[in-house]
């Protein structure tokens, strides 16, 4: 499976190669040739589909410097196109195509989740905030969940539930099924916010439905210690964040035909 990232990012070598002399900050014409050849190999333009020689192209440009060929190449050893999967080496170019400005949500986010698991790279919180942070203000899912952990838990400076809450409630809206227990354990238990236990039973409930047994098991528990008042709020408010993360509308009352 491809990324479409990655897609969009090749479609533009073209272009470039086309372009004349090399000014400053853009590439000189043996890269611009290399990211030509990559792209017509990736794509199968004028010749088959072959990853492992648009891989080596990439790798040749990305070796004299440019920004776009690392982040190319890092994202497809990274994914193992052309190649066995190589997670280390993907990781290098792609943190070198970050640190020149050239990212996407997705490569932002593993950078930064290799930082803060200390994978591939000597663990550091402050460096796993910093690349989250950017992927998470770009909506990446796995960014939020991670960042959410880091002030939780108070990685690198003090806990800040509130915080890791509102990261998780992004993400949970997106439909990710962690983050809605996370929240509903955050809601039921007043951690970051008031307890509501109506709040957490729908979060709970939500996740079960989408087969998260500890969700299930924390929303039975909490049903045994409710009111049937709070119980039909909270499984009010469990539909309509069911309606909300899937985006389905109201239903409308089915009115009669009117007579002729």
């Amino acid at each position: 499976m491809h990324w479409p990232w990655l897609h969009s990012l090749l479609a533009l070598f073209l272009l470039l190669a086309g372009a004349g002399g090399a000014h400053p900050g853009e590439p000189d014409e043996v890269t611009r040739r290399l990211k030509a050849q990559g792209y017509r190999a990736y794509y199968g333009k004028g010749q088959p589909v072959n990853y492992a020689q648009a891989l080596e192209c990439y790798r040749l440009a990305a070796e004299r410097g440019d920004a776009e060929a690392q982040f190319v190449t890092g994202g497809m050893l990274y994914q193992g196109l052309g190649t066995e999967p190589d997670k280390r080496t993907g990781f290098k170019w792609l943190l070198k195509a970050a640190e020149q400005g050239k990212t996407s949500p997705e490569s932002l986010a593993i950078v930064g989740a290799m930082y803060l698991r200390g994978s591939t790279v000597p663990q550091n919180f402050l460096e796993a905030r910093k690349w989250l942070s950017d992927a998470a203000r770009q909506g990446n899912l796995a960014a939020l969940n991670d960042l959410a952990s880091i002030y939780y838990y108070g990685l690198g400076g003090e806990r800040d539930y509130k915080k890791a809450l509102e990261l998780y409630e992004k993400a949970a809206l997106q439909g990710d099924v962690l983050a809605q227990a996370n929240v509903g354990v955050m809601h039921a238990t007043g951690t970051g916010t008031d307890p509501d236990k109506a709040r957490g039973y729908a979060w709970y409930s939500l996740a079960a439905s989408r087969g998260n047994t500890t969700a299930a098991i924390n929303r039975n528990d909490l049903m045994a210690n409710m009111s049937w008042e709070e119980l039909n709020r909270a499984q009010g408010l469990s539909l309509e964040l069911y309606r909300q993360v899937e985006k389905i509308a109201e239903p409308k009352p089915i009115a009669p035909e009117p007579e002729e």
